[in-house]
């Protein structure tokens, strides 16, 4: 029994102390820089990680890192949503969940390609795990001084701009966030077959688990070359898979209903940034500057809102066998 025993512990140290799965979204050229700052933490070496990055197996460019990045997991894999990799969100939804799967740790986080996790990222994140949270999330800075990076920033992340307030938090986001293995397999039924994040965390929070929010836990957007016409086309697309994804089988007279209702969306869209910003009391003055740029996006997002809530479907791409 004792030899048992020892053999078990022996295999627990072997366990890496973080897994983190790299949601493929803007390409290799973003991966790279990623990657080599996940290898660069403090008091993190890459023996103590599980780097997992599962990406479409029609993408040469993330297969050929492999070489380049001995230490990494590349899992390459069929996607079930056909269609141009990285257009729809059901792809990243897809690479999380299948990402999840694999994680060995007792802690499993999620980033994204164009995230830069500041060199503290990984000792600041198994810190606050110490505790019972089952998830901790951290902020997210714009690291790129641009007018589109700025405007994509305070439109996706606005909320999560430091500072934010150390606690306990209804709101996380995918894109720096950290779960606890056990707590997430708990509510696996929700992920298993594409991870989306307000249905996972709603689970968690239902079971009375708590979502913690760290402003010292910190990832940089550092979207390259980002282009104006991509992202008008992410807000369109992702727009339209916020609302199908909630109305699929929905009726059609309720989903009208919300067509009329979604003619406020860019209001209230523009009302809640604005708020942020001002209670944020940093950067105002740009978010000022690139209003016009994320008045446009919203109202790109709105008809895709309305798209999705017209037809009852999150994308107008196909679902086929594995």
């Amino acid at each position: 029994m004792g030899n048992f025993n020892e053999s078990v512990k022996d295999n627990e140290s072997k366990l890496p102390a973080l897994s983190i799965i790299v949601t493929i979204v803007s390409g290799a050229r973003h991966l790279i820089d990623c990657l080599i700052e996940l290898s660069n933490q403090d008091n993190c070496g890459t023996d103590m990680l599980e780097i997992i990055v599962p990406f479409d197996k029609n993408n040469t460019e993330i297969a050929r890192l492999k070489e380049q990045f001995p230490y990494v997991i590349f899992h390459p894999m069929s996607l079930t949503v056909q269609g141009d990799a990285g257009k729809c969100h059901e792809h990243f939804d897809e690479l999380r969940a299948t990402g999840l799967l694999m994680a060995t740790s007792e802690i499993i986080a999620i980033l994204e390609d164009h995230e830069k996790p500041k060199s503290d990222w990984c000792s600041k994140m198994l810190e606050v795990h110490r505790h019972s949270y089952a998830v901790v999330g951290g902020a997210v800075e714009n690291g790129i001084n641009k007018a589109v990076n700025w405007a994509t920033y305070f439109f996706d992340f606005g909320r999560y701009q430091n500072p934010v307030a150390e606690g306990e938090s209804l709101f996380l986001t995918d894109v720096n966030v950290a779960y606890k293995k056990n707590a997430l397999y708990e509510v696996k039924h929700t992920w298993e077959n594409g991870f989306h994040e307000p249905a996972v965390h709603g689970a968690l929070l239902e079971r009375g688990d708590i979502l913690w929010l760290s402003p010292e836990i910190v990832v940089y957007q550092n979207r390259i070359d980002l282009k104006l016409s991509d992202v008008l086309q992410e807000r369109f697309i992702w727009g339209r898979y916020f609302s199908g994804n909630r109305f699929t089988g929905i009726g059609l007279p309720k989903r009208m209903l919300y067509c009329l209702l979604s003619i406020a969306v860019p209001g209230i869209i523009l009302l809640k940034m604005t708020k942020n910003a001002i209670k944020k009391k940093r950067q105002l003055g740009v978010f000022v500057k690139v209003l016009p740029l994320t008045i446009l996006m919203s109202i790109f997002w709105f008809f895709g809102e309305f798209t999705g809530y017209f037809t009852g479907r999150a994308s107008s791409f196909t679902n086929t066998d594995r």
